[in-house]
Formats: structure tokens, sequence, C-alpha cells
């Protein structure tokens, strides 16, 4: 009997080997906390935070941002972030067979929300503030830095291609905000 189980075990840690190889891409079997791969993980996790930067940036110019240059900061979050959203969306379907995006978002990724900048925000607490550039600028900065921490690991661990490019441009485009998100910030972010 136990030499029965004992086979079936190699037979079936054998068969899991086997189903992890990807290609000959070293990081195609990296997985996130909650066990699915790494790269839908990673999707479920960018794609709730890029709606919630839309979210933001469409909330500022409702609540009438004064400064041009943070003006074309919350155009092009709003759109290089659809962009980013309806590229990802087509990947996870390509990929996993499912637009649906999963529980757990940052969490899967090993991060907490806070980390990756997803508990910064009330809604409507932008439109609302008494100096609605710097809520603005207060408010993204800290969210741009969440969505650059979480690309920094798709750029280590992604096993697409597609999606270490998207995390290199994500990197890129947010940090460029964010130098500019400081300058309207009031000197009140410490952030590193």
């Amino acid at each position: 009997m136990l030499r029965t189980l004992m086979s079936i075990a190699l037979a079936l840690a054998a068969l899991a080997l086997s189903g992890c190889g990807g290609g000959d891409d070293p990081v195609a079997a990296q997985t996130a906390a909650n066990g699915a791969p790494f790269d839908q993980a990673f999707i479920d996790a960018m794609v709730p935070h890029h709606r919630e930067a839309i979210a933001m940036a469409k909330e500022a110019q409702e609540g009438g941002l004064q400064t041009e240059e943070l003006q074309s900061v919350a155009d092009e979050i709003i759109a290089a972030q659809e962009r980013e959203i309806a590229e990802m969306l087509d990947w996870r379907e390509e990929w996993f067979g499912s637009r649906e995006i999963g529980t757990g978002g940052a969490a899967a990724l090993g991060l907490s929300d806070e980390e990756a900048g997803m508990e910064m925000h009330e809604s409507g607490s932008i439109a609302t503030a008494g100096d609605v550039d710097q809520a603005f600028a207060q408010g993204m900065i800290p969210h741009h830095e969440g969505a650059i921490a979480m690309a920094r690991l798709a750029q280590d661990k992604a096993s697409h291609t597609e999606l270490r490019d998207l995390a290199d441009e994500i990197v890129e485009a947010q940090e460029d905000e964010i130098e500019v998100l400081r300058e309207h910030s009031g000197g009140g972010m410490n952030h590193g």
C-alpha cells in the first residue's frame, strides 16, 4: 500500500512539473501568494489599481484642477491607464481564459494595500478639498508609488514579455508623473 501511494505521489509530482514548463522561459512557473500564476495575479491587482487612479483623476478634473501641468497629468492617467486596462483584460482572457478580475489584489503579490497605494483615497475627498490641485497630488503620489512597486515585481517575475514591457512603461511614466505631482503636493509628502 505504501509503495502504491509513493508511486502515485511521484507520478503526480512528475505530472505537475511537466505542466509548469511554460516553454523555455525560466520564470514561467512563478506563482503569486494566492497560488495563481504571477501574471494573472499582477493583472488582477493592477486593473483595479488603474481603475482607482482613473477615478481619482476624473474626480480632480470635476473638482476643478487649476494647474495646467496637473490637468495634463490627469488626462494622461486617464488615457494611458484605460488603454493599459484594455490590454491587460485582453491578455488575461487569452492567457487565463477569463476577463473576470479575481480577488486578492495586491495581497496576492505579497504587498499590503498601503504598499500598493490603495488605502489612501476616499471617494469625493479630492473634489471637495480646499485645494484640489494639492489634494490630487498628495493622493496620487502614494498611489503611483504603489503601482511602481507592483510593476517592479512584474519586471522580475512576469513570464510574458508583454507584461514585462508594460511594467517598464508603468515605472517610467509614473516616475515622471510623480516628479510633476511633487511640485504641487505642498511639501507635505515624504515619499521616496
